[in-house]
């Protein structure tokens, strides 16, 4: 018997225009609030990161517990406390495929991190997700820090400016983060029920200020009810 079926016409490929690079570290400990400083060392090794629109790090995070220790998602007022990694701590960042080359140089090399040494090991590849229900643990739009109904409705402009029609946007937990500036308080932001393609879309340009470090970037979650706790 022969049997042959169509593949579905909906079935979604996941580009790799735009991709997640995944780093092997060897770090003994990083200060919770590490995403300004550690963006400032890695554009010493790639000093087009913060130019490019389109290149962020993912913040580095680790489980809530474990050897005794646990992990507060809560920055404020703690700016200065270290969480220590693991040999199987991964550091990554989003960029276009098209720099790929460029980011892989750093394998081998390290940058400190306020007075914390990091080496960058191998890498690996990861495409983004086309996962309809998406969140960004720090969106910072600015004007907006004690209004939550002020700060979606600018995320909802921000993100129709990219042809995505959001349906659905959840806010969840408020942090203090810190930049050569000064402290800037950030929101997590949940978008649920939107297409693949605005999912890819949206991931692929993120929203908000600060997109360089860590802020506004996108990544999958499972539900609208799991890591989304309110303030």
């Amino acid at each position: 018997m022969f049997w042959s079926e169509e593949e579905s016409p909906d079935k979604f490929i996941v580009p790799d225009t735009i991709i997640d690079l995944s780093f092997k570290v060897s770090c003994k400990q990083i200060k919770l609030d590490h995403a300004w400083s550690l963006t400032e060392a890695l554009s010493q090794l790639l000093p087009w990161f913060k130019e490019d629109p389109q290149c962020a790090i993912h913040h580095i995070y680790i489980p809530q517990s474990g050897n005794g220790w646990a992990r507060s998602d809560n920055l404020e007022g703690k700016h200065d406390d270290q969480i220590h990694l693991s040999r199987r701590t991964r550091f990554k960042i989003r960029i276009p495929r098209s720099r790929l080359a460029q980011a892989q140089s750093i394998n081998g090399q390290s940058i400190m991190v306020d007075n914390n040494k990091l080496t960058f090991g191998a890498s690996d590849i990861h495409l983004l997700s086309s996962m309809t229900t998406i969140v960004a643990r720090h969106v910072y739009i600015p004007d907006t820090d004690n209004d939550e109904e002020t700060f979606l409705k600018q995320a909802q402009q921000q993100i129709n400016a990219l042809d995505i029609q959001v349906r659905k946007m959840l806010c969840g937990k408020t942090h203090q983060l810190n930049t050569s500036m000064g402290s800037i308080k950030t929101r997590s932001l949940m978008i649920a029920d939107i297409s693949p393609e605005e999912s890819l879309h949206l991931q692929e340009h993120g929203v908000g200020d600060y997109y360089s470090y860590g802020c506004g970037i996108f990544i999958p979650q499972k539900g609208i009810s799991s890591g989304m706790a309110t303030e």
